[in-house]
């Protein structure tokens, strides 16, 4: 009885243990890195539109095309049918391999295209198209037709289609034109957009002697589609031609805004290509800057620099691989003969543009040699240059940074979170610094930081803005319950940073070794439980 006792006692002390370890529980500590950030002008930008003078001093340096107007645009050569063949107009008895018809004594042995807006065109070498011939057989024994188009060679050899079409049947078939070199000038050579073609219609061999019928015989139609040219030749006439009012998008200012933004100096260089053997009058009669939000538009005024521009013809090179010499203008627009830092300090969202250019002002002077090759044609382009030394109030920039929160545990095992900002700057002006947890669909669910608590200090400088060494700034956030809990599902931090400049209205010059490092800690303490 003692020892069945002893034994009793010895296991409840024995689940008094192993009951009190299921409740054991503590709070422990922890530092999670969530995202680093080597910040600077470029980043916010893109490094490509940044070039760096001799000085070290950045230069938002960027091309816009503004016009490219090529030759698919100037000439097309517009499909084109006509209706050929031949029927007996009384019966006849016909044996194998017999001629019935040729055109070469008739009037319908010539083509012509019907180009639009007075192209006269003498020469013609094709990239892309097809001669699609429709036959039609009503006689009952096969009809062999030959065809040449006289005007086109390939390699030294005329375009030629020999096709017999079975007894009483029809018949489609397509030929490419791809290389061909089109004579447009006709039987006498002095004509434009005409091409020559023969042809004849015969009894085939593997037929049998029939009788041919009144109203039998070939009904060809023939198309000439989808003509593409390599290359054309002629006079293009004196073509009046219009590009806009239309715009040309500045993405990347999208993350940029300021407020009493002034430029010290500033430069569109506005590049002129011909790459046509026309010669031609331009003018670029309207160049707004364009923003959207809120929406101002400023005009360009350059006075009559960009008006009335007499424009060179392109020349041959005789090379296949680069066959046109263009003729280039530039004109260079600066702060100094245009409004061009007020242009340019409304930091446009678009360029708008409107240009007008006359063919041929002076008439057919090159006797019918205008040219033109395929992808090359009139460019506009403007060349931007804007030095980064200005003054302004404050501008404010946006970026984004990847967060890595895979160390994160439950958020309902977290008793206080701090996230601490560690910020190196070594750039000359103050900053205020936000950033905005947004979650996987995109969307802004919290903020970090207090307003009145997000200050970081510029770095030393010497009275003329220059940077002699970054300075180091610490922020701090604790998060309540609901920003741990966004914090959980944050998937990227947007960084909005206001930028205040000191010493104003001196300029600040931002220089290619200028940064702002950010390293973003979270600070957690856990409360850890062991079963």
């Amino acid at each position: 009885m003692r020892l069945l006792y002893k034994f009793l006692i010895l296991v409840v002390f024995t689940e008094g243990i192993v009951s009190c370890k299921k409740e054991t529980s503590w709070d422990t500590d922890l530092a999670i890195p969530i995202a680093t950030s080597h910040l600077n002008i470029s980043n916010f930008f893109g490094d490509s539109i940044f070039q760096t003078d001799p000085s070290g001093l950045l230069h938002l340096a960027f091309t816009k095309d503004l016009l490219n107007y090529t030759m698919d645009s100037l000439v097309k050569l517009p499909d084109t049918t006509i209706n050929a063949g031949y029927t007996v107009p009384f019966s006849t008895f016909l044996n194998p391999g017999v001629q019935i018809f040729s055109n070469a004594a008739s009037t319908d042995k010539e083509i012509t295209f019907d180009v639009s807006n007075g192209v006269e065109l003498n020469k013609a070498i094709i990239r892309k198209g097809f001669l699609k011939i429709e036959y039609k057989n009503t006689y009952a024994q096969p009809l062999k037709f030959n065809y040449i188009v006289n005007s086109a060679s390939l390699y030294g050899s005329q375009l030629s289609v020999t096709q017999v079409v079975p007894g009483a049947s029809n018949l489609v078939k397509m030929y490419p034109l791809d290389g061909y070199n089109i004579n447009l000038t006709g039987l006498s050579g002095n004509k434009i957009n005409t091409l020559v073609q023969t042809y004849t219609i015969s009894t085939d061999v593997s037929g049998q002697p029939d009788q041919l019928l009144a109203g039998q015989g070939l009904i060809i139609k023939l198309s000439f589609i989808d003509l593409i040219p390599e290359y054309i030749q002629g006079y293009f006439g004196q073509q009046d031609l219009t590009f806009g009012p239309d715009s040309s998008s500045l993405n990347f200012l999208q993350n940029l805004s300021t407020n009493n933004f002034l430029l010290t100096q500033s430069a569109i260089n506005f590049k002129i290509v011909n790459e046509f053997g026309i010669e031609m009058s331009s003018s670029i009669n309207s160049m707004r800057s364009i923003k959207t939000n809120p929406l101002n538009v400023v005009n360009l005024s350059s006075g009559n620099l960009l008006q009335s521009i007499n424009v060179g013809r392109a020349n041959k090179t005789n090379n296949a691989s680069n066959p046109v010499f263009p003729w280039v203008k530039q004109i260079n627009i600066n702060s100094s003969n245009s409004n061009l830092n007020s242009f340019l300090q409304n930091l446009p969202n678009y360029l708008g543009y409107s240009v007008k250019a006359k063919l041929n002002p002076l008439g057919n002077v090159s006797a019918g040699n205008d040219f033109a090759f395929y992808g090359r044609g009139l460019k506009v382009s403007a060349d931007i240059d804007i030095p980064l030394s200005l003054s302004a109030d404050y501008f404010t920039l946006i970026s984004y940074s990847n967060v890595d929160l895979t160390k994160l545990k439950e958020v309902h095992d977290v008793n206080s979170c701090q996230i601490i900002l560690n910020i190196r700057n070594n750039y000359p002006f103050n900053a205020k610094l936000q950033g905005y947890m947004i979650d996987e669909q995109n969307q802004i669910i919290d903020s970090l930081f207090i307003p009145s608590q997000n200050s970081i200090e510029a770095a030393n400088t010497d009275i003329n803005n220059v940077v002699l060494n970054y300075i180091d700034s610490r922020l701090e956030s604790d998060l309540d319950k609901t920003k741990m809990e966004h914090l959980a599902l944050c998937k990227k931090i947007k960084f909005v940073s206001k930028l205040y400049l000191s010493n104003q209205p001196t300029p600040i010059k931002i220089t290619e070794d200028g940064y702002l490092d950010i390293k973003v800690n979270a600070f957690l303490n856990y409360k850890i439980k062991t079963k």
